[in-house]
């Protein structure tokens, strides 16, 4: 079969609505709304771009399957759904399950409703008789059971595995998205200054009874403080590791003591309107520590470095080499062993990515986090990160208002 993919895919400029300023987002969080909807004539703009380029991908038709891809194609937000796109129009299958929640979400796209394991007879009847065509497949989403199911099926199609079609056109956010998550970004901060607050009124309290603060209980305030600002739901299971335990750059919240520890790392994002945002800050516990102080201020530099080398036309693997070079030239490079960063939306990790084996070249409407780290076995860890939205001319740091000088930061 032959493979296609998008990796020269350029995205045609295309009029969306008016955007949501960041008076009205900041708003919009305080008095616990969502932002407004994304229309529906934008659903309808993303999917004639993605039917425009079968032919450039030598497909007759696109089956997505991809529950992220049929949510940013449609707006449908349910399970167990299909998307065939074909050169004639679009038509979205599911089943009975989902007929209300279709209706309310969906307009201007035909909708196919069949029973649970009719979807071979459902394709058969839209795309009618048998025909030899190219049918593209997601082939990160769909399964050896569903492809084997389909091929099955359909004898005559040739079967062709994609790769990031709609996800090419996914990596340029469009205003709306910004504006969703640049609300992540503040629900997310809220619920880390509540969080913050408690800490240090407890730790600061003068009292001869010892009062203990546990990291999976501060995990579980963080994320009900999240929902309560306004998010639906965490970006990703929260990581809250106190001392030496931040040694493990994706360490799992125990029962341990916080106030004990010289430091706090937190790790967490919140979900407004399907889109993520995605932040860490340390907390300084004991800031007398000189070698935290050191370890801290070469994170933040390798962090501030390359996010001002961020703009169009730069590679990833330039922007994760600035930071990347600061922290090895300062005798941690062993120590820094994950990539720099990635794009975030629908997805907590989108591509590109910040690493070294990514030489995709930055373009404006791109959003990345930015993450540089030392980690220390059996010391802890350091990791700094704020989502970045490159622009026309650089870049703009959406979490900007997110304290993390050392100083901010001690408790």
């Amino acid at each position: 079969m032959k493979k296609t993919d998008l990796d020269n895919y350029t995205q045609a400029t295309l009029k969306f609505p008016k955007p949501v300023t960041q008076t009205q987002q900041r708003e919009a969080v305080v008095q616990g709304r969502s932002l407004p909807p994304i229309l529906v004539s934008v659903y309808q703009v993303r999917r004639d771009k993605i039917i425009s380029l079968l032919s450039k991908c030598y497909l007759d038709v696109l089956f997505v399957m991809s529950p992220v891809n049929i949510r940013y194609l449609t707006g449908f937000t349910g399970g167990d759904a299909y998307l065939l796109l074909r050169k004639s129009g679009a038509t979205l299958i599911s089943d009975p399950r989902y007929t209300i929640q279709i209706d309310e979400e969906c307009n201007n796209i035909d909708v196919h409703i069949c029973g649970l394991g009719d979807l071979p007879d459902a394709l058969r009847l839209i795309i009618g008789g048998k025909k030899r065509i190219k049918f593209g497949v997601e082939s990160d989403a769909i399964t050896l059971l569903e492809h084997n199911t389909l091929v099955k099926a359909f004898p005559e199609f040739e079967f062709v595995p994609t790769t990031g079609i709609v996800l090419g056109l996914r990596q340029i956010k469009e205003r709306v998205e910004i504006d969703a998550i640049r609300c992540a970004i503040d629900v997310a901060y809220k619920a880390f200054a509540d969080i913050r607050k408690k800490i240090s009124t407890t730790i600061s309290k003068k009292s001869t009874a010892h009062t203990a603060i546990i990291e999976t209980e501060i995990r579980d305030d963080l994320e009900y403080q999240m929902r309560k600002h306004g998010a639906s739901e965490k970006s990703f299971a929260s990581i809250v590791c106190s001392g030496k335990r931040a040694a493990m750059a994706h360490g799992v919240p125990a029962n341990y003591d916080i106030t004990k520890e010289q430091l706090l790392l937190i790790d967490w994002g919140a979900i407004v309107d399907g889109y993520m945002s995605d932040l860490t800050r340390v907390l300084i516990v004991k800031p007398q520590n000189k070698k935290l102080k050191q370890i801290y201020n070469i994170v933040l530099k390798a962090q501030t470095e390359a996010i001002k080398a961020i703009k169009p036309n730069k590679k990833c693997v330039e922007i994760d080499a600035i930071a990347r070079n600061i922290i090895s030239d300062s005798g941690y490079g062993k120590n820094f062993g994950h990539g720099l960063g990635h794009a975030v939306g629908l997805e907590i990790h989108e591509s590109p990515r910040f690493s070294v084996n990514d030489s995709t070249v930055l373009k404006a409407g791109m959003v990345m986090t930015v993450e540089p780290g030392i980690y220390i076995e059996g010391w802890g860890g350091i990791r700094i990160e704020d989502d970045i939205l490159v622009t026309k001319n650089g870049c703009e740091v959406l979490s900007s208002h997110v304290p993390k000088n050392f100083d901010e930061c001690i408790l």
